[in-house]
């Protein structure tokens, strides 16, 4: 076993490992990416745009993106890598409009320079909602009546191909990190589209049609990540905001709860470990999430949203769910200075050892690195981790 490994494992057997072991996600395109990995078609969506655009080979982009993730892996030094969807083989290309400007299916987008990414230029108000996809609510009611008995979909191996690159790249270098898989069920209610909250109360069959589906899909998803070797599986998606669940608990029991608890065991029979992951407050249904799931770990786990590790502790959800968490990711990594990101790290390292079993913590944002994380602050986060555990401080590239 390797030392990642042993880590992680430790971790989420609540035993004490060597150092706390360390797990990030970076969203793509985020400009850390450039510092790292170069910036091209893999880091840069204005490059990978001009690119698609271009007409570049669908193998040619997957061996970029692979070779991305490779770099931030041995960077950064993770015992534990977050596995991001590749680039399904028949994408949607967008048509060059002008030098930082594009179309595609009949919208226009462009660059914009304060978040680095492109984006629509043109706002709707159905953006956003994924599960809409800019149909109206009588047309998405009309589809998932029309999909009902339709054979249920297969999985899409191409979207995992980025991982397979990656494995075979990480293993030439000797690199043997954990591999987490992130792959939905249907059950991040907190993104359902008000229609399918009523739904719930009024037309549950109608919901149960589309619940039907999303499940199928996210559990073969599953199997085939599980199938290549990713040993840790997060699922369940946001089920909360700041002021508790978006659904009622006994709604959240009747129809959510039974898919997570079928997906944990799916996880489970690979002799892998699943992750609840979802932002939010989460006090209202805390033994449904927390043990009724049947979870190992729980990430996303939202600072700002009050989940803080002092209660995780005092509540007992420390001693019995592995905390992959919490430097926030709202307002302290935004919005705060270096050395009040160092400050908070160390606090958060500190406070993953205490409660009454020694292990029990990854370290990791409350989310993500995304777009409104300044790269210096996220260094300095990382070094400081680097400094707690007497490693020698990186500078930045």
């Amino acid at each position: 076993m390797t030392t990642a490994a042993r880590r992680i494992e430790q971790a989420f057997a609540h035993q004490a490992p060597d150092r706390t072991p360390i797990f990030e996600i970076f969203w793509p395109y985020q400009p850390i990416y450039w510092d790292v990995a170069g910036r091209n078609m893999a880091t840069d969506q204005g490059l990978a745009w001009d690119a698609m655009a271009d007409g570049v080979a669908w193998e040619e982009l997957t061996e970029a993106q692979a070779k991305a993730d490779l770099a931030m892996l041995e960077f950064f030094e993770l015992d534990m890598v977050h596995l991001e969807y590749g680039t399904p083989r028949n994408y949607p290309r967008p048509q060059k409009t002008g030098e930082h400007t594009w179309k595609l299916n009949g919208r226009d987008y462009h660059w914009d320079d304060h978040i680095h990414l492109v984006v629509p230029t043109h706002t709707r108000a159905e953006d956003g909602n994924d599960i809409l996809a800019g149909a109206s609510e009588e047309d998405f009611e009309r589809k998932v009546k029309a999909e009902a008995d339709l054979p249920l979909p297969a999985p899409n191996l191409d979207l995992i191909a980025r991982f397979e690159r990656l494995r075979q790249l990480a293993d030439a270098k000797g690199l043997k990190p954990v591999y987490m898989a992130e792959v939905g069920a249907g059950t991040a209610a907190a993104h359902y589209p008000v229609c399918m909250w009523m739904w719930m109360m009024e037309e549950p069959e109608l919901y149960l049609y589309w619940l039907k589906r999303k499940k199928a899909y996210g559990m073969a998803m599953t199997e085939e990540y599980l199938k290549r070797g990713a040993t840790v599986v997060a699922l369940g998606g946001d089920i909360s905001t700041d002021n508790g669940p978006m659904i009622s608990p006994a709604l959240y029991t009747e129809f959510v709860l039974p898919v997570i608890q079928e997906q944990v065991a799916l996880v489970h029979r690979y002799g892998a470990k699943a992750v609840y992951t979802s932002d939010g407050n989460h006090w209202k249904i805390k033994q449904e999430f927390f043990f009724d799931s049947g979870a190992d770990g729980y990430k996303e786990v939202d600072y700002a949203a009050g989940m803080l590790m002092p209660r995780l502790i005092e509540e007992g959800i420390k001693d019995r769910v592995t905390i992959i968490g919490n430097v926030d990711a709202r307002q302290t990594l935004c919005m705060g200075t270096p050395e009040a990101v160092r400050k908070h790290t160390r606090e958060c390292i500190e406070w993953g050892m205490k409660g009454s079993l020694p292990g029990g913590h990854i370290l990791h944002t409350s989310h993500s690195v995304h777009e409104g994380v300044p790269v210096d602050n996220y260094y300095a986060m990382w070094n400081e981790y680097r400094r707690f555990f007497g490693l020698p401080e990186k500078a930045r590239p």
